[in-house]
């Protein structure tokens, strides 16, 4: 193993800092690195390294196969696909991006811009943010079919929830559209 760790160390040395290209619509502030910007700044760099990953999905997984080319050398990391149905293409593709993204950052310990420590996602803001009166979400805001494409493709009504009040026939009326 020690020629993988060696070629590993080397990439991680010459890995810059991953920069946050994408916003969640629906989580002000809160941006993300997309999978095809981690790749287009790795994949150059793992080649000159001899490293390969290779992701392939098995049993609801995804299987991340870090590989040194020339001894066959593998570290392997195993990453659930999480979504609300697993039978929509669309939801099941987020889940499988989603666990790419994650599951080669952490395989290969990238440093992804400005992490907030997770408090966007779990509601921790610090003393200095305001409160700020949030929209109501009905079919003829300028968001609602925003709204609907974020349940469609596996999103979260509770995200949808953080941003906009949203009355109750109005939930109904979204989830419906899903």
């Amino acid at each position: 193993m020690k020629e993988l760790f060696n070629s590993v160390s080397n990439f991680q040395a010459e890995c810059p800092k991953i920069s946050k290209d994408a916003s969640n619509p629906f989580f002000k502030g809160s941006k993300y690195a997309t999978l095809p910007h981690i790749l287009s700044i790795i994949t150059p760099i793992l080649k000159k390294n001899g490293l390969l990953i290779v992701q392939p999905v098995m049993n609801n997984c995804v299987v991340t196969k870090l590989i040194h080319i020339e001894t066959g050398q593998t570290i392997e990391s195993v990453y659930d696909i999480l979504c609300k149905d697993a039978t929509n293409p669309q939801q099941l593709g987020s889940g499988v991006s989603y666990a790419r993204r994650y599951s080669i950052s952490s395989i290969l310990n990238l440093n992804i811009d400005d992490d907030d420590d997770g408090n966007a996602a779990t509601g921790n803001v610090g003393p200095q943010s305001k409160q700020v009166a949030k929209e109501d979400l009905n079919p003829k805001h300028s968001n609602w079919a925003k709204a609907k494409e974020h349940l469609q493709t596996g999103g979260l009504m509770e995200d949808i929830e953080r941003k906009y009040t949203i009355s109750a026939e109005n939930k109904k009326l979204l989830i419906a559209a899903k």
